[in-house]
This record gives structure tokens, C-alpha cells and sequence, in this order.
């Protein structure tokens, strides 16, 4: 590598299973990956000795020297302060106030920048993804819960306090579903996987015939699998969804007025079993005017949009640009 100019990026995707890393150049083209378990139970102090770890296998795996490296980003599930490097708190991990940049310090010499994990796939769609020609976008992703991440003239929107993006808390239903967050009705109550799972459940024991009867302990896939069948109980839970979902995009839209909406996430792998119900509902909620200025897709990292934003997040905040 001697005389080689090029710099490069981390990018770390904390999980509460596992932990993904990958390595890039300035242009977004990733020269290393690796996973490895998270092991949360065993403290934080040991998960950012992990991270610190992983990070030098991967620099080692690339080729390239530590001097090499400009940065790393950590994306991180659960509610953060970037400007301190604390996890306030995430299920996930079951950490509370954690500064987790401090702890990775000590390990690594390295600019070190953290952000919510959904947050952060926002920004690396926009910079490899489905993103890249939209200067104003928003990111959705549906899983277990519903984060999201907002772009605005082609920076992240961090808020305040580094808090933006909670798309999963806006509450659609008020007095509806108990969330954890310990509001009712919020979005991600309504229309995340575990929501989706109950309803279909609530569904069944009302004595309704579906196919869904034939499976014990079914998953999300298996509702939207009996709705390609045509199931009555598994099609009304989806149009369900794709309502709520759809009040939620709808009013993203009429705030942020984006020329792109992306729908990421384990939910939004059914493809156009949700989509075409969620684009209908959304252009329901949303002003006329505005409606026609919009696209919604599916995005296109899968499941390596965590650690290309987290690497985007440590260019971003050191005042790179993203450009492939």
C-alpha cells in the first residue's frame, strides 16, 4: 500500500444479536465485511471491546493501514445523544445511559460518531442506495419496531438533540395500543411485525377459517404468504397495516414535502402485498398537491444498509462528501 493516497471509512451496524462491520473507500465501495456475535450479556465495556476488534479485522482483512482510516461510525438501536456518544436507551442491548464512544476509545484511535441505527441507513441509502439522486428523502423501516431517518437538501437531520427520525412514535390511533415507549397508539404499536403477528392472532380466535389456523407459532412472512393466497384473515391484517402505515407516510409528506420516500426493513420484504395498500393509504393522507412530487420504493441495501450508513454518518459529521 506505500504511496497509496486513499482514505477510508468503518462503518458498524450494533446489533442486539449481532454485531456487522464493513470497511469502505470515500467512494462507497466496500472492501471488507465481517459479523460477530454481539454477546450484550456480557456488558458494554466487553461489546465495545468487540467493536474495536472487529474494526481492526476488517482494516486488516481491506489491506490497509489504521493511518488510512478517517473514521468510524457506529449505528446503534434504541434512543442516542451523538454529540455525547451515550445510548440513552435501547431494548435491544438493555443498555441505560451507556457511553459507548468513550468505552470504544480506549480501544482504537480513532474519529469515533454514533447514530440510531435506522437513522444512519437512511444517510447510506442516500449515499449507495436507493437515495443517491434525492436530495430530500425519508427512510422507513419496518421491523420489530419502526425507526426512520430524514434527509434534507442531502444532510441528515439530526434534531435538537439528535433525536429526529422516531417515525415509529408518531401516534396515529390516540388511546389506541400501548407502545414501548409507554404512549398509546403510536405507529409502531399499530404496524410493526409483533402488531401485525397480534392482530392476525386476535383474528384467529375470533373463529375465522384461514390458512393461518394451520400454522402454531407463525412469523410475518407466513401472513403475507396467506395473503398470495388469497386468505381473507391475512389480507384484511396487511390492508390494515398498509392503512396505518399509509396515515404515517401521508403526514411525513405533508410536513417534509420529499421527493422520496423508502420503505426498508424485514416487513417490507412482501414487496407489493404491502406496497400497492400503503401507496394507496398514503396518497390518501397526503395534500394533493404534493402527492404528485413523490415516490415510494422499497430500498435497495438490505442488510448491509446499517453499516454503509454508520460509515456515511463518519464522513458526513467530519464534513466529506458522499459521492460514489
Amino acid at each position: 500500500m506505500a504511496g497509496n493516497k486513499e482514505q477510508y471509512v468503518i462503518g458498524i451496524d450494533l446489533g442486539g444479536t449481532f454485531i456487522k462491520g464493513a470497511l469502505f473507500n470515500r467512494r462507497g465501495k466496500m472492501l471488507a465485511k465481517k459479523e460477530i456475535p454481539t454477546l450484550a450479556a456480557e456488558g458494554a465495556e466487553a461489546v465495545a471491546t468487540r467493536m474495536a476488534g472487529l474494526a481492526r479485522d476488517l482494516q486488516k482483512q481491506a489491506g490497509v493501514s489504521m493511518d488510512m482510516v478517517i473514521g468510524m461510525g457506529i449505528g446503534s438501536p434504541g434512543q442516542i445523544d451523538g454529540r455525547t456518544g451515550c445510548v440513552i436507551r435501547s431494548g435491544n442491548l438493555g443498555w441505560h445511559n451507556v457511553y459507548i464512544l468513550e468505552m470504544v476509545k480506549k480501544h482504537i484511535p480513532l474519529p469515533l460518531f454514533l447514530e440510531n441505527d435506522a437513522t444512519a441507513a437512511a444517510l447510506g441509502e442516500k449515499w449507495c442506495g436507493a437515495g443517491q439522486q434525492a436530495e430530500n428523502m425519508i427512510m422507513m423501516t419496518i421491523g420489530t419496531g419502526i425507526g426512520g431517518g430524514i434527509i434534507i437538501n442531502g444532510r441528515l437531520y439530526r434534531g435538537a438533540s439528535s433525536g429526529a427520525g422516531e417515525i415509529g412514535h408518531m401516534v396515529i390511533q390516540p388511546g389506541g395500543p400501548l407502545c414501548s415507549c409507554g404512549n398509546k397508539g403510536c405507529l409502531e404499536a399499530l404496524a410493526a411485525a409483533p402488531a401485525i403477528i397480534k392482530r392476525a392472532k386476535a383474528a384467529l380466535a375470533g373463529g375465522t377459517a384461514s390458512v393461518l389456523a394451520e400454522t402454531v407459532d407463525f412469523t410475518v412472512r407466513n401472513v403475507f404468504d396467506a395473503v398470495a393466497k388469497g386468505d381473507p384473515v391475512a389480507t384484511r391484517v396487511v390492508d390494515e397495516t398498509a392503512y396505518y402505515l399509509g396515515i404515517g407516510v401521508g403526514s411525513l409528506i405533508n410536513i417534509f414535502n420529499p421527493e422520496l420516500v423508502i420503505i426498508g426493513g424485514g416487513v417490507s420484504k412482501a414487496g407489493d402485498l404491502l406496497f400497492i395498500p400503503l401507496c394507496k393509504y398514503a396518497e390518501q393522507n397526503a395534500l394533493p398537491a404534493l402527492w404528485p412530487s413523490v415516490r415510494i420504493v422499497p430500498a435497495a441495501l438490505g442488510n448491509d444498509a446499517g453499516s454503509v450508513g454508520a460509515a456515511a454518518v463518519a464522513l458526513q459529521r467530519q464534513g466529506y462528501g458522499l459521492y460514489v
